[in-house]
């Protein structure tokens, strides 16, 4: 799915396919389909963001740190081998 962010208070950092960014109030970025990405709070006061996505019908998504997928068609569910939690393998 397409994915818009705007920071709203916080500050933190945005890890992409390019490397890593600090982001603050203010800034706003776009990642398409399939763009592995993530945000971190490194600040002492919450990272607070507003995000826009499309949600589309038969997503799926790819975690590459814990080694899953996720497949919506038409139901959720994080897949291995079995069924997992979300949080499975996170930090």
């Amino acid at each position: 799915m397409w994915e818009f962010y705007q920071v709203i208070s916080g500050r933190g950092a945005v890890r992409h396919k390019e490397g890593l960014t600090p982001i603050e109030p203010g800034d706003a970025f776009i990642f398409p389909p399939e763009e592995p990405h993530q945000l971190t709070n490194d600040g002492a006061e919450d990272l607070v963001v507003w995000i826009v996505a499309d949600n589309p019908i038969g997503e799926s998504s790819h975690y590459p740190d814990s080694k899953k997928w996720m497949v919506r068609s038409p139901a959720r569910i994080l897949i291995r081998s079995e069924s997992l939690d979300y949080h499975d393998g996170e930090e």
